[in-house]
């Protein structure tokens, strides 16, 4: 890995990651600000039976008689169910245009590529900056609920909380993987990013509509958006490693084979 490339690249996308660390961690305060206030009204457990089945398993939450009131059902419900699960992942689909595709277009990666280092080298180091993003941006989320959540004195299992946002770094990292690999497959960043954003949607398209019924549930195969369900994991009613493990082999085959072609693109030099 470059390291001078590596700072350079980090600062350049330094507004962008504290831009989204201090909104994830203010909506987390708020979110968690709410929830005593909402379980303290008297109503509270007829508001969700008001919802139809669909809306309620769209949004990750239990849809059985017995209203579920725990903090962990609540924040899967307002944060991870859907609206950071697609935030994360658009986000990786950004900074991978950013850190290649934009260089490349731009002449950019001539620069480095013009100094002694190795192709693989410079890849390694652009994966390197993403990586690191991510954990951020992840990490910043979760430091938020801890630091909200000991400071209204609500009780949470805080390791299981870890292995969610393990869980959530491999996502956003195979949804980058594949990003990067297509900047490589189009000639422009905005082609490329087009093309990420729309299959990126695609897969959670498919999610969303796999978790309307039991007769549709199959198609959450298709997309690694089935492999994360978070109340399911905070609740501790399920374990992610395959989740873990799939995702990894998909972002590990990707960016292989985003090396091979990043090793055979014709950049100028």
């Amino acid at each position: 890995m470059n390291d001078t490339l590596y700072w350079v690249m980090l600062k350049q996308e330094g507004k962008k990651i504290i831009a989204y660390s201090i909104g994830l961690a203010l909506y987390d305060w708020i979110i968690t600000w709410i929830y005593p206030i909402i379980i303290q009204s008297p109503d509270i457990e007829e508001i969700p039976k008001c919802f139809p089945s669909a809306v309620k398993r769209v949004f990750g939450v239990a849809t059985g008689e017995e209203v579920d009131l725990s903090y962990e059902a609540y924040i899967s419900a307002q944060l991870f169910g859907r609206l950071w699960t697609l935030l994360i992942s658009f986000y990786g689909v950004n900074a991978a245009n950013a850190l290649l595709a934009q260089p490349m277009e731009q002449g950019f990666m001539a620069y480095p590529l013009s100094a002694p280092a190795s192709r693989t080298e410079i890849l390694n180091t652009q994966i390197g900056v993403l990586l690191t993003e991510l954990v951020v941006v992840i990490g910043t989320t979760l430091g938020g609920i801890y630091a909200a959540t000991a400071h209204f004195e609500i009780k949470i299992a805080r390791w299981q909380y870890v292995r969610l946002g393990i869980l959530a770094f491999s996502l956003s990292l195979a949804i980058s993987a594949y990003s990067l690999l297509l900047t490589l497959l189009f000639d422009t960043a905005e082609e490329s990013e087009r093309y990420a954003s729309a299959l990126t949607f695609a897969f959670y398209g498919l999610d969303v509509v796999s978790s309307l019924s039991d007769r549709l549930s199959g198609l959450k195969y298709l997309t690694p958006f089935g492999l994360f369900r978070p109340q399911e994991i905070l609740q501790k009613k399920t374990m992610p490693t395959r989740g873990f493990v799939i995702l990894g082999v998909i972002s590990g085959v990707t960016l292989i084979l985003a090396g091979i072609l990043f090793s055979r693109k014709d950049l100028v030099v």
